[in-house]
């Protein structure tokens, strides 16, 4: 169309890349940046429901999107246009009719047109990540929501005309905070830097784990907004931030200084006498490593070790939450609470685990479809989670014993007896 320029850093992306005819950059540009959907100025103000901008091009619905408020302008010259602003995976989630197709940025350089099938293929990945996350808002459940944001690199807005510095422990870090509707402080984080464009355009940012974020919070009073002014928005009080805070780092702490002090103890153990260096020595048969490999003939269990205080929170209070090293369960009669520890690296100063408890809790439970593949294969991995449905507790007992204590109902939100 004639004197449209692209005015975004997806619209100039997607130029190049279709002066370039690469059909495959194409779309990764289309699917990382934002997606503008024409509403009535009534559904704008939330008057009334948010209806599917569509219209019809060679006897099929298209749904009507653009990249850009400019690129909207060039497209529906002449006319006062309200919109929303929404990701390739939002539509992809609730998308309406598996007959209609997408058109973007209809009239220009870059419009392209997808089918349904081609839309999920391509916002598949984004879908999938966004997975826990979705369903942790959607369930309104905090628990799970901090579970989420644990495995997620969040991207932070840097205030206009800030320093330089992009180190989150600087006093002079430009932390871009505003107010809700309340007024109280908050800070806009994102879960990727295509939900910061969604929300916020084309704005300089930094990306961080969600571990910096809590170790360097700028202030209790300050609320969190995740993904404001997109579909995936959700708040978390300052508070709620710091526990978090605590609790990894708490976490973080006795696996590290458990992990040390158990590579100490086996380099000490293995040798008689300095005299010796080089030369093995057996350890006592009670303390040798038994069944040190999963049973090959039992499925695939996923284990997780309680540590004693918590567990009256999850019989008695329905907790629902777990962090810790996730592994493959060994099969009957190949643990007690000893083996573990040692084969997990769980003694040491300030763990709370000792060679002497007398039996451990330990959660158990199958993997499924959303289980992440790696899990349960090779080395111990530390991972935070919410509790699945039917996981059981089970008590290890120094004599070998696997008693089984109770299933988890997800719906009920319970521990119940076996």
């Amino acid at each position: 169309m004639t004197g449209w320029q692209p005015s975004t850093a997806t619209e100039r992306a997607l130029v190049a890349a279709a002066e370039a005819d690469d059909r495959e950059a194409f779309l990764a540009a289309l699917g990382a940046g934002p997606l503008l959907l024409p509403v009535s100025p009534a559904a704008a103000t939330g008057g009334e429901p948010v209806a599917w901008p569509t219209g019809q091009h060679d006897g099929v619905t298209h749904v009507i999107a653009y990249t850009s408020s400019a690129a909207i302008a060039a497209g529906l010259p002449g006319e006062s246009v309200s919109y929303h602003v929404f990701g390739l995976a939002d539509l992809a989630v609730d998308w309406p009719d598996d007959d209609w197709a997408l058109a973007v940025d209809a009239g220009l350089p870059i419009g392209v047109r997808l089918t349904a099938d081609e839309l999920r293929t391509l916002a598949a990945p984004a879908v999938e990540a966004e997975r826990p996350l979705r369903e942790a808002i959607l369930r309104q459940d905090p628990n799970a929501l901090m579970s989420a944001l644990l495995r997620a690199e969040l991207a932070l807005p840097l205030r206009p005309d800030a320093p330089a510095t992009r180190d989150l422990a600087d006093p002079e870090f430009p932390w871009w905070s505003l107010p809700d509707e309340q007024g109280r402080v908050s800070l806009p984080v994102f879960t990727s830097e295509a939900r910061l464009r969604q929300a916020l355009g084309d704005r300089e940012l930094v990306v961080v784990s969600s571990l910096q974020l809590t170790e360097h919070w700028p202030d209790r009073s300050w609320q969190l907004l995740l993904n404001p002014d997109t579909p995936l928005a959700a708040a978390l009080p300052g508070e709620a931030v710091l526990t978090l805070r605590d609790w990894l780092g708490e976490l973080r702490q006795v696996v590290t200084e458990a992990a040390e002090q158990e590579q100490r103890r086996q380099q000490t153990a293995a040798y008689a006498d300095p005299s010796a260096l080089g030369v093995p020595v057996p350890r006592p048969a009670s303390e040798a490593e038994v069944d040190d490999e999963p049973d090959p003939d039992v499925p695939l269990m996923l284990q997780l070790v309680i540590p004693h205080r918590y567990l009256p929170s999850y019989l008695d209070d329905g907790y629902d939450r777990a962090a810790g090293l996730v592994h493959a369960w060994h099969g009957p009669g190949r643990d007690t609470p000893i083996r573990l520890y040692r084969r997990l690296g769980l003694l040491g100063e300030g763990s709370p685990f000792e060679e002497s408890d007398e039996w451990v809790a330990v959660l158990r439970w199958p993997p499924n479809e959303a289980t992440p593949e790696e899990w349960g294969q090779g080395r111990p991995r530390m991972e935070s989670l919410v509790v699945p449905d039917g996981t059981e507790l089970h008590c290890l007992h120094q004599d070998g014993r696997d008693e089984l204590l109770a299933r988890f109902d997800a719906a009920d939100r319970r521990w119940s007896p076996a």
